[in-house]
This record gives C-alpha cells, sequence and structure tokens, in this order.
C-alpha cells in the first residue's frame, strides 16, 4: 500500500518548521514519539494505509525508527514535500498535543498504546505492526480530543470512564448507607403508589 508522503523526512521537515514558527524547543526524543503517534493515529483514520515509509520498533524508552534514529543529525531537507492536507490534519493535532501536554503527554499516550504492548510483548525491539497501530487508534483524531476521559471498545464506539462526582449525589433528604462491602447506596422510595387490583 502506497504511503501519503513520499519520506519520513518530509514530516520531520514540517515538524521542524512549525517549531521554528511557534518558537518552540522540539527535543530529538519528543520528535520521534510525535512521527509514531503520527503515523498510527493516521493509519487509524485511513483503514491502514501508512502516512510515511517508516518502520517502527518498541523500545524502553517509546517508539523509535531506527534509520531516522540514527540520521537525524546530519540529514536536513532542502526541498520537502509539503503534505496533503488529511496528512496535516494529523500533523497539527500532534504538534498540538506537543505543546499543550509536552513531551510528558506523549508519554501518557504512549503508556497505555496497546500496539506498543503487543509489540514489547513478542520481543525488545520488535516491529510495531501497523494492523496494530490500527487496533490501538480506530478513533483516528477523535483518540487525541479525548485524551483518556473516553474509552474505545474494539468496533471504535466510545464508553466514558470519568463522570463528574456530583452525577450521583443524594437529595438532601436521602440518607447515605453502605453495605458491607463497602458500597455507597441511598434509600430509596417510590413518589407513587401503585394500586393494585383484587
Amino acid at each position: 500500500m502506497r504511503p501519503a508522503i513520499r519520506s519520513t523526512f518530509d514530516i520531520v521537515a514540517w515538524y521542524k518548521s512549525r517549531a521554528a514558527a511557534d518558537e518552540a524547543v522540539l527535543m530529538p526524543s519528543a520528535l520521534i514519539k510525535m512521527l509514531y503517534l503520527s503515523q498510527a493515529i493516521f493509519a487509524g483514520e485511513n483503514n491502514g494505509v501508512k502516512m510515511m515509509p517508516a518502520t517502527f520498533l518498541a523500545t524502553d524508552v517509546g517508539p523509535i525508527e531506527p534509520d531516522l534514529f540514527l540520521s537525524l543529525d546530519y540529514v536536513n531537507l532542502e526541498d520537502p514535500v509539503a503534505p496533503a492536507d488529511n496528512v496535516e490534519d494529523v500533523l497539527l493535532a500532534v504538534w498540538g498535543l506537543l505543546l499543550e501536554e509536552e513531551e510528558e503527554g506523549l508519554d501518557r499516550l504512549l503508556a497505555v498504546d496497546s500496539a506498543m504492548r503487543s509489540a514489547k510483548e513478542r520481543a525488545r525491539n520488535s516491529e510495531i505492526l501497523i494492523d496494530e497501530m490500527v487496533a490501538a487508534y480506530p478513533a483516528g483524531l477523535a483518540t487525541l480530543s479525548d485524551k483518556g476521559s473516553v474509552n474505545r471498545f474494539p468496533d471504535g464506539s466510545s464508553y466514558k470512564t470519568q463522570h463528574p462526582s456530583l452525577d450521583a449525589a443524594p437529595t438532601e433528604d436521602q440518607k447515605v448507607r453502605f453495605t458491607a462491602d463497602g458500597r455507597s447506596v441511598t434509600r430509596w422510595a417510590p413518589k407513587r403508589r401503585i394500586k393494585t387490583k383484587k
């Protein structure tokens, strides 16, 4: 399947250009994590199509792209290819995540990444397969806006995991009681009596 852009270095050039425009410091460790997230989210958005022709490995310090990792300090494209609109949408979202959450936010997202976990379970430095990325980010871009407040079923549909603590607050005339196993219960009585026929 053809990737959406010719080279990983075109994406690196986009992120570096964005960092310069926003006067932000872009650390190599954050850049590699952003490249992985961009690939995974794009694949989730586009039925497994790769954003860039890159192979990511799962390591103890996060995902790496070995070729890029070794050449990052030496390769700068003079005339990078501009990304297509659907590619740039993902890049902007991942860049926004870095600006808002910093590298720690990327680390939190990667800590619950099922594709990373699956690859690491196979063996150290195993390749993170594109199908695993799609399974980890089935909602694509929506994954970034959810940021942990919504989890996903395998079919991609969402369920909330965080609720305001006042959702089930008792009214003033209700007494809170606790069961033997520590669950809280409130006494409740129907507002209307139901009459039965005799």
